[in-house]
């Protein structure tokens, strides 16, 4: 995973960067509601300056899922 990734998800969720794994879904992450989903969407676009599409958004249940579209749009 990518180390800006982590720290965004990290600082997000108010999470150690090691704690943050490919694996974490919202069910893991108390603080994964909604409000915080978006908030994550958006410190993501701006971080790797991309922009994901309301599908995209709405299919982000986990940490990989998220990962695996950074890339896609990154790449």
């Amino acid at each position: 995973m990518n180390g800006k990734l982590a720290e965004i998800i990290a600082d997000i969720f108010f999470l150690d960067e090691d704690e943050v794994t490919m694996e974490l879904t919202p069910e893991d992450i108390g603080l994964w509601d909604s409000l915080n989903h978006l908030r994550l969407v958006t410190a993501v676009e701006n971080a790797f300056d991309i922009k994901l599409t309301m599908s995209e958004i709405q299919s982000i249940d986990n940490i990989a899922k998220l990962d695996e579209l950074v890339n896609r749009h990154s790449g």
